[in-house]
């Protein structure tokens, strides 16, 4: 069981709280959420010296909960963004090729309409210009089975079979393209905190990271308390990375009254699970009556995305910037109806 850690034990991991406080690490990392994990292992790899604290569970928060997808980077061609796309791409494969019994390719299908905007012309060559610019993505995936195929297409027929619950008015077919997804996120982050530990991290949960501890201007450093028992003591380190997901501004200005320019912000997403299921391997983007307000290309709306997920569907995602606390953030009766309604109407078969 994966409790809280300082050195490896067989298949435990044991709890020694003084082990941080004889030494100076190289890297403190505040959060042991999936980034906060990756951190730490990437640092270990290179033969750093490093802590990880986390004031709850590990891989606990936004990186359990959400929407078990590894972007492909397709939709940043929209955005002419080819560097994120392209960073997108590599990381999507990167998990497949090194976890590739908790990463999957997931192909997608977005129904096209028409001859314009959301005609399937458009479609085919935005997936020709990804296919070309992502051409690398299989790269060192010996397991044909775990390797991204190029982007397909279906005709009309072939779609309403998949998905009859669709608008069928001016259907043209769809396109196919392939993102990935996460089978349990938990024990991907938990395997990336455990291979930072088997390379001689030593990582802490349920332990807050409070104040920083400073050396002049230099940070040197972070005061911590443990949630059981509420002991104090500080942990050195020449680095102190902030991976704190949705509390890192907190950390940072409020608890240690640094000012932050420009103030950073933060969305709110949203997924449903809904207990149906509406295909067993293939998604499906439909078309939502909201904007893409940041696209330089906008299609005529954003898409929900409809997910397999454990005999189940997963459904979103809804982004709005919110200033609320990541521990109380409200969502409205009002907003649960409108996303409801929304959901039926891009999939008449849910009746939710």
């Amino acid at each position: 069981m994966l409790s809280g850690v300082a050195k490896p034990n067989g298949d435990q991991l044991n709890r020694n709280v003084q082990a941080f406080e004889d030494k100076t690490y190289d890297i403190l990392v505040v959060g042991a959420g999936m980034f906060g994990a990756c951190v730490a292992w990437s640092a270990a790899l290179r033969g750093y010296s490093v802590a990880i604290v986390d004031k709850s569970d590990f891989g606990g928060a936004t990186s359990a909960n959400h929407f078990k997808l590894i972007h492909s980077g397709i939709r940043y061609l929209q955005h002419a963004d080819f560097a994120r796309m392209r960073e997108s791409s590599r990381e999507r494969s990167a998990l497949i090729r090194i976890a590739p019994h908790l990463c999957a390719p997931l192909p997608i299908v977005i129904p096209t309409y028409g001859y314009g905007k959301k005609g399937l012309p458009l479609m085919r060559v935005g997936m020709l210009a990804y296919d070309l610019l992502a051409c690398d993505r299989n790269r060192g995936i010996g397991d044909p089975s775990r390797r991204t195929p190029m982007g397909r297409t279906l005709n009309r027929e072939s779609v309403l079979e998949m998905f009859p619950g669709i608008s069928s008015d001016g259907l043209t077919g769809a396109a196919v393209i392939f993102d990935g997804q996460i089978y349990n996120p938990s024990r991907l982050t938990l395997a990336f905190l455990r291979a930072a530990v088997n390379r001689g991290a030593d990582a802490l949960n349920y332990a807050t990271a409070t104040n920083l501890l400073l050396d002049g201007s230099s940070v040197v450093g972070c005061t911590v308390v443990e949630n059981c028992g509420g002991r104090q003591f500080d942990i050195k380190s020449r680095m102190v990375v902030n991976t704190a997901g949705p509390w890192a501004e907190d950390f940072i200005r409020n608890k240690n009254k640094i000012k932050l320019a420009p103030k950073p912000s933060f969305s709110r997403d949203l997924a449903f699970v809904v207990n149906k299921s509406i295909c067993r391997d293939h998604a499906l983007g439909c078309q939502a009556k909201s904007n893409d307000g940041d696209s330089l290309l906008d299609r005529g709306g954003r898409h929900l995305f409809l997910t397999p997920w454990r005999g189940k569907t997963l459904v979103g995602v809804w982004h709005r910037v919110s200033n609320s606390n990541p521990d109380q953030l409200p969502v409205s009766r009002e907003e649960l109806e409108g996303y409801i309604a929304e959901i039926n109407d891009a999939y008449k078969d849910f009746n939710i």
